[in-house]
């Protein structure tokens, strides 16, 4: 067997075993309605639907939906 089809034969094998022990990257989403209600009190909230990763977080949905600017403190 040579160096190039052992490599390969290497790679394949690798790739399969991350495949079936879960740590391949999952891109199941989850579809939420991000609302933001500030302003005065006649004003509706500001509302955007979008998708985030299963595994993401409050503020990914956040700046997934409107732009933000963070500071330091």
């Amino acid at each position: 067997m040579n160096i190039i089809a052992s490599n390969r034969a290497f790679v394949a094998a690798l790739l399969f075993f991350v495949a079936l022990s879960g740590c391949a990257r999952s891109d199941k989403t989850v579809d939420v309605t991000v609302a933001v209600d500030f302003g005065p009190a006649g004003r509706p909230p500001l509302e955007k639907k979008v998708a985030v990763s299963e595994r993401g977080t409050v503020f990914d949905a956040l700046r997934g939906a409107f732009y933000i600017a963070t500071s330091g403190r």
